[in-house]
């Protein structure tokens, strides 16, 4: 903690700070500089006005030890004219430093056993520094076991010395080993990167990436041997429970992080060679007020969702690859009430629940058809516990109908969907391979659609389009009737609501159900809400815990107190 507040006392600018600060980002900047002919611009932290920066050509704020440089080429620069690179900044070793690295490393293994049990990450990083610092001396003194751990401890043999080596040297040897035993190996740098969404690699070319801020982009990280590659991908697939083969050369799963990959192993699939993608997830979850301040969605939108989840209606949240519906979806869950069981299904964990009563179920793949599980088994067991709602990750195939099926129970389903428009959902749903009957459509009640477009000051952005109800099927006109209630304007970049005195939901569905005698009324609640979670946006209440947290106030203390409570909530940020 302490050294990442250092990092970011060096103030907006000053490199040579920087550069005094970290070893490894003088070394960089000085090669850079004999290389390239110019230096580089000290940002800090990265926002979206770092794209206003030119020449392109600045280094950013990662977590501590690690940085990152952002380079565009001159176009009179033929190898790289055209591309933005992205270079990760991270302590390096020398050929020295290797081997010391590699003696400490077969130390470690040797004494594993012997070490302490450790129930996180965090705890097995403390274990190793400890091990490691043991097993080293910045002296030339030699070091005993007895003198140093005791004869019960064994980390050392009898007689044999530590090693010898600077301090710098250490800090170095301490962050490669925990980076490649602990960690994400060679592509740490790339995974601690919150502007990056898609690392993608393909073989041994370098790796590329989608950057929030600067489009697409090429880094130098790449792998120059293939045999390394192949054991990588073992590697981190084993460690997320889905190990990938020849004869299983596709796989899905989750990092340790949230972030989802899918792993192609086989040369005769992947014609280039193993390639694997990332789709990075926001460390912290972001909040439903977060995505209004960006504005991805309305006050008004986030109300309207709001009425729905807490009078029980089933929606999808539906667009294209990358579009964020899962973040989306992750974000209006706190619109549940607070006081019922929650069940989710998933093939890989991506669903964040803070409700009290939640029960997270995961598929589980093997060769043995017996021991697999699948979604449908999950959509099985969660019906037979009734919970008040079940939430599925991705509605991907068959099991849409499962979740039509749900619904029908009288178990309202919250699901994302891979559709651009309410036509096209419609047509997938009812088509193969899901082949949900169209008089069952009556039982989803809305869809919200979002889609990535081009941010109004550059770069990308997610806005959801539009919100469709679905009124149900027609038996004369032999079709589902879908009214639209909200719609983006992507020349103001607005959301209007265009279901005032319209709305079939919340007349005749929520209305009822809220006990308003004039249905009505029902808009009059809407704008309450809409004004309230404005006033929420206005005092930048954007963290998960605080929406969550207020919200729950409402759920266990009523309107008053929940109102009273936003224009005095301290804020997990304030």
């Amino acid at each position: 903690m302490a050294d990442e507040e250092d990092q970011f006392e060096i103030q907006k600018g000053d490199l040579d700070g920087l550069m005094a600060k970290h070893t490894h980002v003088r070394r960089w900047v000085e090669d850079f500089e004999a290389q390239h002919g110019s230096r580089p611009y000290f940002y800090g932290p990265l926002d979206r006005g770092a794209k206003e920066i030119e020449p392109r050509n600045l280094i950013y704020s990662l977590k501590p030890p690690l940085f990152a440089h952002i380079y565009k080429p001159p176009d009179d620069d033929e190898q790289g004219a055209g591309t933005t690179l992205w270079f990760g900044i991270e302590p390096v070793l020398n050929e020295e430093e290797e081997v010391i690295r590699q003696e400490i490393v077969d130390r470690l293994l040797r004494d594993a056993p012997s070490a302490p049990s450790f129930t996180s990450d965090s705890e097995f990083e403390g274990i190793l520094e400890g091990m490691i610092e043991r097993m080293t001396t910045t002296s030339t003194s030699l070091i005993q076991t007895e003198s140093v751990l005791g004869p019960a401890m064994g980390f050392l043999g009898f007689g044999e010395s530590a090693i010898e080596v600077t301090e710098e040297q250490l800090v170095r040897l301490k962050y490669i080993i925990i980076r490649d035993l602990v960690k994400s190996g060679p592509l740490e740098a790339l995974l601690s990167d919150e502007m990056l969404e898609d690392i993608h690699s393909v073989g041994l070319r370098y790796v590329n990436m989608d950057h929030k801020v600067f489009g697409m982009v090429t880094s130098n990280i790449r792998f120059r041997d293939r045999e390394v590659l192949t054991r990588y991908l073992r590697s981190m697939s084993e460690r997320i429970g889905r190990p990938v083969s020849d004869s299983k050369p596709i796989i899905d799963g989750a990092l340790l992080d949230g972030s989802r990959i899918n792993i192609i192993f086989s040369d005769d699939v992947s014609m280039l060679g193993p390639s694997f993608t990332i789709r990075k997830f926001a460390e912290e979850t972001i909040s439903v007020i977060q995505l209004i301040q960006w504005g991805t969605m309305s006050a008004q939108q986030a109300a309207y969702i709001w009425l729905g989840l807490e009078n029980g209606m089933s929606l999808l949240v539906s667009g294209e690859t990358a579009s964020g519906k899962t973040t989306t979806l992750n974000a209006i869950l706190p619109f549940i009430d607070h006081n019922v069981k929650i069940y989710s299904a998933e093939d890989t964990p991506e669903v964040k629940v803070r409700h009290r009563l939640w029960q997270r179920l995961v598929t589980r793949d093997s060769k043995n058809e017996d021991s697999r599980v699948e979604m449908f088994d999950l959509l099985k067991a969660a019906l037979r516990s009734r919970p008040r709602y079940i939430i599925i990750g991705e509605i991907r195939g068959v099991e849409g109908a499962t979740a039509f099926q749900a619904m029908q129970t009288g178990h309202p389903v919250i699901a994302t969907f891979h559709a651009s428009s309410i036509v096209k959902m419609i047509q997938r749903f009812t088509g193969d391979p899901i082949n949900v009957p169209a008089r069952f459509f009556d039982n989803l009640n809305f869809a919200i659609f979002q889609e990535v477009v081009e941010a109004p000051g550059g770069g990308i952005a997610r806005r959801i389009t539009g919100i469709d109800e679905v009124i149900g099927y027609n038996k004369f006109a032999d079709g589902i009737l879908t009214r639209g209630m909200f719609e983006w304007d992507p020349v103001s970049d607005k959301h209007y609501f265009r279901g005032m005195f319209q709305s079939h939901l919340m007349e005749n569905k929520m209305a009822p159900m809220m006990g308003f005698s004039n249905k009505r009324d029902i808009y009059d609640e809407m704008e309450r809400r809409t004004e309230a979670i404005q006033r929420m946006a206005d005092r930048d209440l954007t963290h998960y815990d605080d929406v969550f947290d207020l919200l729950d106030v409402y759920y266990q203390q009523g309107w008053e107190q929940f109102s009273s409570a936003i224009d005095t909530w301290v804020g997990v940020n304030h």
